[in-house]
């Protein structure tokens, strides 16, 4: 009995040996010789990386993306690779930068795919904000739809492009009058992490029309679809029997892409306009995974190894997209060229009815300038809105009488360049705060950090003026 008293005791002590043995999560992060990332959202802005050295110091570099190449390096006052400090919390990482200090805070384990990133880690806090601090586990292999969108182009503008449209309707081979296929049809699929709208019209000539829609990229595992719109492509040709299954073979590919920072989802703005064709002449400009059509249990099913299968209910095959029938017919890719220099020329002659309008064209402009508004640096990958009534922004001058109240207003989250410029603190951090009157951009202030008295500015040097449509031919 003593001896069996004795075993359960020496059981007990290593036990505890071995928890009080556990290592800590900020010695786990700093022991290991991979680069960290510190961003928001997807990283697109203001993301730092950190690679930690010996003697307890860091390389720390303000870098554009994750796993960016070429950054600013933070130091410390005497311009050396900076020293941090590790809290007897195990969860705390101080790093002695020049000026102030840089603390995170980890939180819990976090892990997501990026724009085909794989990145683990964990979501952290600092300076009163929530970040996300990971290195890359593994990268995946871009898409064939995916390197399509990088090639080079050539300006045309929007009356020549139709000219340039390859004629689906020559030479082809129609379609039996009773075959399932005909008809119109809806999807939904996934491409590099967009979640993505498809239609799909196949003609009894034998001819096509694919129409998709992608939205931001966003975790597979997300209850909810982003509603911001990255861009709309329209891809038409000739259906083709091969090996005793139909194949659509491209000749057109019509991109739309949109400004997206900001954006109002209400009210798009489209940037560009690109067609690729493939011809004789021009050779395959057009460069994807082959998609082919197979009927499967009665269902209608979309191959792609460009696709990631959104299953969807009542689907029975899980290796491919559904096809549901649809009532609803395609605009025409030649059509959508004109409708879409038409919309952008409305656009341009109105571009402000609301607090989101203003946004997104801020949003579009500041693209085009580094990502910046004025000379102020903004970050659209963090917290903006436009839940703002003017009323409750009245401005004061200096000579003590009331600003005009502004038309439209937003506020968006500073870059780190700008974090100690004029933004205005609150209860949720600090923001730039702007706003427009006959057609001008203000940005607000604060004279005094301890009073609530705000006072309008005008950003100088700043047009609201909508970018230009761009036009491209591959």
């Amino acid at each position: 009995m003593v001896k069996k008293f004795l075993a359960v005791i020496g059981v007990l002590c290593l036990f505890l040996v071995v928890l009080g043995c556990k290592p800590k999560e900020t010695d786990e992060v700093v022991s290991s010789n991979k680069t960290w990332y510190l961003y928001q959202d997807q990283g697109e802005n203001d993301t730092i990386s950190i690679k930690f050295l010996k003697g307890q110091r860091a390389e720390i570099k303000d870098v554009s993306t994750i796993n960016g190449k070429v950054g600013i390096s933070r130091f410390d006052n005497q311009f050396n690779n900076p020293k941090y400090t590790l809290d007897r919390d195990g969860r705390t990482i101080t790093f002695k930068t020049a000026n102030k200090d840089l603390v995170l805070k980890i939180e819990k384990n976090y892990h997501e795919n990026v724009y085909g990133k794989h990145m683990k880690g964990y979501s952290v806090t600092s300076g009163g904000e929530t970040y996300k601090f990971a290195y890359i586990t593994k990268i995946d292999k871009p898409s064939a739809t995916s390197n399509n969108k990088k090639a080079q182009s050539q300006s045309i503008s929007a009356e020549q492009m139709p000219d340039h449209v390859i004629n689906v309707n020559s030479n082809t081979k129609p379609l039996t009058a009773n075959n399932k296929m005909i008809g119109n049809y809806n999807f939904k699929t996934i491409i590099d992490y967009r979640r993505t709208d498809g239609n799909l019209t196949i003609n009894q000539n034998g001819t096509y029309q694919l129409t998709l829609t992608e939205h931001s990229a966003q975790k597979l595992s997300d209850d909810i679809d982003s509603k911001v719109v990255m861009e709309t492509s329209i891809e038409s040709g000739q259906v083709q029997s091969l090996y005793g299954k139909y194949y659509l073979t491209p000749k057109n590919l019509l991109t739309i892409n949109y400004y997206y920072h900001g954006q109002n989802t209400d009210r798009l703005l489209p940037k560009s306009v690109n067609l690729k064709v493939n011809s004789k002449a021009t050779g395959n400009q057009i460069k994807r995974a082959n998609i082919r059509i197979e009927t499967d249990s009665d269902q209608l099913y979309l191959y792609s190894g460009d696709y990631t299968v959104r299953m969807q209910d009542g689907q029975a095959n899980k290796n491919a997209n559904l096809l549901t029938k649809s009532d609803t017919a395609q605009t025409d890719l030649k059509a959508a060229i004109t409708q879409t220099k038409d919309y952008y020329d409305k656009y341009k002659e109105n571009p402000l009815s609301s607090n989101a309008d203003l946004m997104q064209l801020a949003g579009a402009i500041s693209d085009n300038n580094d990502k910046k508004i004025g000379n102020l640096g903004v970050n659209f990958g963090g917290q903006y809105g436009t839940n703002l009534q003017p009323s409750d922004y009245q401005g004061i001058s200096v000579n003590g009488s009331k600003q005009p109240l502004m038309q439209y207003m937003f506020l968006v989250s500073p870059s780190a360049y700008s974090q100690n410029g004029p933004a205005v603190t609150t209860t949720k951090g600090k923001f730039l705060v702007y706003g427009s009157l006959d057609n001008r951009l203000f940005l607000l202030k604060q004279p005094d950090k301890d009073s609530t008295t705000v006072t309008w500015t005008l950003v100088k040097d700043f047009s609201l003026k909508v970018p230009k449509l761009k036009f491209s031919l591959d």
